[in-house]
């Protein structure tokens, strides 16, 4: 089916979950048994002197990154790394060499903050060693009620810096970050019904993309950034549609006289994955993307296992789905494969909206307030953030 060519704004819908009972089945059953941690080989790292006046506070900080990030291990014998340089005045300056002495890059960072410039310096050397990408820059938003209406707010992966982005009279929900995070989607209240802005956090700006009739929701950057996926119902029913940041136009990719939501792209921007409730509870269902227009979109039920399943989103490799199975204090965090095979309990107990963090080790998702980060290899997880509101929704900028 195609969707007609519009001009096109982008809007978002505020939602509340409606409370389910669900029994679950035997093979989504979880050990409530200590969890087993398990023990991941790090790469050997030596960290070198950094000269400069800030030069000692820079090694420590940068050390600490380091280890939390659980890529390295800190050593002076054996390492494969060695990282060197300078401080001074905040500014940085980072080298990274192999041990055999061949240079892998030498870097400078003049952020105005310390802070930043080693967190930048600390993402570029997992990088350059492992070939994926560090958290230390990485950005989390989420949806809070601590100012009393729902606001987006974004943080640290730590839970710091903390900073609210909206700050609308009715509330704001839904937040999609870009993929360079420089960008932000997300359903607001206007003029009596809800509407997707798009905010440039950088430069500050706002605007709408459409001014179509009719509700939209659930908006999704493309991995590209160029687009958007979202729900739009000026057609009559809720529809997934694919808009066009730069040329203003829009195609429909679904087909359904059910409630569709949460639409998240594939990694290769070819599909999207979305729930849709056509009266038996909330699947999970794929669409692909049409490369031409007038192209008819494939659309397909994806068999994740229970029927109230929501909140999907691919991870970064496109090898798996984490999604949210059940509503109320029996909802659980999931991840399957794709696009078949295993599933795996992830949290239970309320557990809801997980987001992957850009090299797929982490989960982020919220729990009775709390907002979580979940390493999926050691089965460890800790609090990012509690006691800020009724936290919920968050997302990671890949």
């Amino acid at each position: 089916m195609t969707g007609p060519r519009i001009l096109i704004i982008v809007l978002l819908l505020f939602l509340q979950p409606t409370v389910y009972a669900v029994t679950w089945p035997s093979w989504l059953s979880t050990s409530r048994g200590k969890k087993q941690v398990v023990s991941l080989p790090q790469r050997k790292l030596q960290l070198g002197d950094f000269t400069g006046g800030t030069g000692a506070s820079a090694k420590k900080t940068l050390g600490a990154e380091l280890t939390s990030s659980r890529e390295f291990q800190l050593t002076e014998e054996g390492a494969e790394y060695a990282v060197s340089g300078s401080s001074v005045g905040g500014r940085v300056t980072g080298r990274l060499t192999r041990a055999d002495g061949k240079l892998v890059f030498e870097r400078t960072y003049a952020a105005p903050g310390l802070d930043e410039n080693l967190s930048a310096l600390a993402d570029d050397i997992i990088f350059a060693a492992t070939g994926k990408p560090g958290l230390s820059t990485s950005r989390l938003v989420f949806v809070s009620d601590r100012s009393g209406t729902k606001q987006i707010y974004r943080c640290d992966v730590q839970g710091k810096e903390i900073q609210q982005i909206t700050h609308h009279p009715y509330g704001a929900v839904s937040p999609s970050l870009s993929p360079d995070g420089g960008a932000i989607a997300y359903t607001a209240y206007q003029a009596g019904f809800p509407i997707v802005q798009v905010l440039d956090l950088g430069l500050g700006w706002e605007r709408t993309v459409t001014d179509t009739a009719g509700t939209s929701f659930g908006a999704s950057f493309s991995p590209d950034g160029q687009r958007l996926a979202l729900v739009m119902s000026f057609l009559g029913n809720p529809e997934i549609f694919v808009t066009d940041l730069g040329t203003n136009t829009a195609g429909c990719i679904s087909d359904t006289l059910g409630a569709p939501s949460s639409p998240s792209w594939h990694p290769d921007g070819k599909q999207i994955i979305f729930a849709d409730d056509r009266g038996r509870g909330p699947r999970l269902y794929v669409a692909e993307v049409p490369e031409k227009e007038k192209t008819e979109a494939k659309l397909f039920l994806w068999r994740a296992g229970p029927s109230f399943c929501t909140d999907p989103e691919f991870s970064p490799d496109g090898r798996m789905v984490a999604f949210t199975a059940g509503r109320g204090e029996d909802a659980a965090v999931i991840i399957k494969d794709y696009p078949q095979g295993k599933s795996q309990v992830i949290q239970s107990g309320g557990a809801q909206h997980p987001s992957w963090s850009p090299n797929g080790r982490y989960l982020c998702y919220t729990q009775h307030d709390t907002l979580y980060v979940h390493d999926l290899h050691t089965s460890q997880r800790r609090a990012v953030l509690t006691r800020y509101g009724a936290i919920s929704e968050p997302r990671w900028m890949r």
